[in-house]
């Protein structure tokens, strides 16, 4: 399973998540330990996009109210799906795993919670902004390769 933040303009209009530029650099991320999106539960810890008040709507973080009103959503999930590994991409989607953790200090290192897994990674779009986090990104995701015991398709030795 993996859990992003939540839906941007992209995501919003096709009711898809990471459909935009940042879909596509996860679903690279995927193909290189050897999966395809098809293949995972892929969510949101926020369900509705949150975009300010401006003409034209721009993302924003989403407030504390925005993540608890749709937390029950998200255990839901969880509840049906009964994931062994989760992945959480960025910073708000490991809260909602792994309280008070910091992405820069466990990213691409498995965590312990809520008897699973939790493989913390940055999230694509973080990496599309800062191009220097790409190779962090492609090493952090060969340990999702690891977990799974899958031979990835740049990493098969």
């Amino acid at each position: 399973m993996l859990v992003g933040e939540g839906p941007g303009r992209e995501e919003d209009l096709t009711g898809r998540p990471f459909v935009g530029r940042a879909g596509r650099l996860l679903d690279e991320l995927l193909a290189d330990v050897g999966l395809r999106r098809d293949e995972l539960y892929v969510t949101n810890v926020i369900k509705d996009r949150a975009a300010a008040a401006t003409t034209p709507p721009r993302d924003r973080p989403p407030t504390p109210s925005e993540i608890g009103a749709c937390a029950p959503w998200l255990a839901s999930q969880l509840e049906i799906i009964r994931p062994r590994i989760v992945v959480t991409l960025g910073r708000l989607a490991l809260a909602a795993f792994l309280p008070g953790a910091r992405i820069k200090e466990v990213h691409g290192r498995p965590q312990p919670g809520g008897g699973r897994t939790i493989l913390p990674l940055y999230h694509p779009s973080y990496a599309l902004h800062n191009p220097r986090l790409r190779p962090v990104l492609l090493e952090d995701i060969q340990a999702l390769r690891r977990l799974l015991g899958r031979r990835g398709e740049a990493g098969a030795q």
